[in-house]
């Protein structure tokens, strides 16, 4: 065949070195996955969240120099007592002095008219978490631990904690059981599908294991970006989404042709370039165009397109 386009140049040298080829790989998903972890992840702030008016008002409000605080509220509340019984000013009293420990928090506030319910069975405690407020939920574990320690110290009251810092905390922590969760999942049912589809363990697992490996690669890869372009609470979820999905549908595509060509009597090597030549070059301009189109979000101002663009690096990673 006298194609010799860069699909099908690629495609020869790694079947004549597929040892290195996949050394080569494997590395690079390891040195990605290494750096990434080393140098975290940095998210979009508040201000770059938003969008239209309100992303205006985010962006003058934080280059007016304000600085506007996490504030936080610990609700105590009885079904049968109200704030002025014994007991309950006990109660009270052992919260703000828990508080008071706590070195992650200032401004401790309480006592108000304000800050007691109409029917005087619940009162608010308020404070604020110390430094930023974009990063504040990454300090409000302890004292989300310290008030979960006196709500069993006292089962007869309600006592609990919610503000920006607690909420954003509880929202990653559950995205993050959540991409967990769907990676245990994605991957041994997608091969199951697969190896139903094929009848064989290495046909099946190709595909499974190039897209997954291409993943973690883009994870850290994405994370190596957000200190460029800050990536969204769902970047990760976005990227095990579309890398399986497009990464099995590549691979499969890849190898049906790959099978064409040997049933038309190109055996070996020589079917691999075909495959490569025709499909494998299919394959790869279509992952570049999805780059493209993605990275036009940016382009157009929507932060939030980072969280798009990462995975986009899942499909032209393989080639």
């Amino acid at each position: 065949m006298s194609s010799l386009n860069f699909a099908a140049r690629a495609g020869r040298w790694s079947a004549a070195h597929w040892k290195t080829a996949v050394a080569v790989w494997v590395a690079f998903v390891v040195v990605a996955i290494g750096v990434g972890t080393a140098m975290g992840t940095h998210k979009l702030s508040l201000s770059e969240q938003a969008s239209g008016e309100a992303a205006r008002a985010e962006q003058l409000l934080s280059g007016a120099g304000f600085k506007t605080p996490a504030s936080e509220a610990v609700l105590v509340r009885s079904g049968t007592q109200t704030v002025s019984d014994p007991a309950f000013r006990s109660t009270v009293h052992g919260v703000l002095a828990k508080l008071r420990t706590m070195p992650q928090l200032t401004n401790l506030r309480t006592g108000l008219a304000g800050e007691f319910s109409k029917d005087r069975h619940a009162q608010l405690i308020e404070f604020d978490m110390r430094g930023k407020m974009d990063t504040a939920d990454k300090r409000v574990q302890p004292i989300l631990d310290a008030v979960a320690g006196l709500q069993k110290a006292n089962p007869g009251f309600t006592v609990a904690q919610f503000g920006m810092a607690s909420a954003t905390h509880e929202l990653n922590n559950t995205i993050s059981k959540d991409f967990q969760k769907a990676e245990k999942l994605s991957v041994p049912v997608t091969f199951i599908i697969l190896l139903f589809a094929f009848g064989a363990f290495v046909a099946a697992g190709v595909p499974v294991l190039l897209a997954f490996s291409a993943v973690l690669a883009s994870v850290g890869l994405s994370a190596i970006a957000s200190h460029v372009f800050h990536a969204s609470d769902a970047t990760s979820s976005v990227i095990l989404l579309m890398g399986m999905a497009v990464g099995v549908d590549y691979s499969l595509f890849y190898l049906k042709r790959e099978r064409e060509e040997r049933a038309a009597g190109y055996e070996g090597h020589e079917g691999l370039f075909r495959a490569a030549a025709t499909s494998g070059q299919a394959v790869l301009i279509s992952g570049f165009t999805v780059l493209i189109a993605m990275a036009g979000m940016l382009f157009a101002g929507t932060k939030k397109a980072s969280s798009a663009t990462a995975p986009s690096n899942v499909v032209c990673a393989k080639f």
